[in-house]
């Protein structure tokens, strides 16, 4: 898998050959076939499990705590980080899979996108008292979500303005927990919006 990510994330999936791929590898044609299908199975698995698996924390769990969903939710999303270049690489990858489409990116929105937004979105619908989910919370949703997702595509950005903001696990970490502190303000934010809309 380290070899096919590094091949991939350079040449992408129709210049990147099994022969390349075995040979990177050190291991035999045949063994691209066994372990993943084809070279197409190779692919989808890196674009998916090389971003590391999501903690089975359930985040969204009536049990916690608003500040314990966010914690947990920007905690898991950014563990990843804690991979160093390898997530340089698979973030090239996704750029790559946006330009050269091979339908991975529809298959990883439905199995890993979709049901992490519509957890956020529980966990929405519970802080702001709602039967179900309004076009205020998706917009919510999609703006808590998009400041961890800015944090990945513009990590290399993010490290030439400040070095120090994920210099290391301890680093990444302060992240998280910043970030969950900022989704509360903003969702303490709709609360108020919403409260002055029913007093007017």
């Amino acid at each position: 898998m380290a070899a096919g990510l590094k091949l991939f994330s350079e040449h992408g999936f129709e210049k990147t050959s099994v022969r390349a791929l075995a040979q990177a590898a050190q291991v035999n044609v045949a063994a691209v076939s066994y372990y993943f299908g084809d070279k197409a199975g190779l692919y989808r698995a890196l674009f998916t499990e090389s971003m590391g698996p999501f903690r089975e924390t359930a985040f969204d769990d009536p049990a916690f705590g608003l500040d314990e969903a966010l914690d947990r939710f920007y905690g898991d999303f950014l563990e990843p980080l804690k991979a160093g270049d390898d997530i340089r690489m698979v973030m090239k990858l996704h750029f790559r899979e946006m330009v050269q489409p091979t339908g991975a990116w529809q298959a990883a929105l439905e199995s890993d996108v979709r049901p992490q937004h519509k957890a956020l979105l529980r966990v929405l619908t519970r802080a702001l008292g709602l039967r179900r989910p309004d076009l205020d919370a998706q917009r919510l949703a999609i703006t808590i979500a998009g400041m961890a997702v800015h944090v990945f595509v513009f990590q290399d950005d993010v490290e030439a303005l400040c070095p120090l903001l994920l210099s290391g696990p301890k680093a990444i970490d302060a992240m998280a927990d910043r970030l969950a502190g900022y989704a509360m303000s903003m969702i303490e934010g709709e609360q108020r919006r919403r409260a002055a809309e029913i007093r007017r």
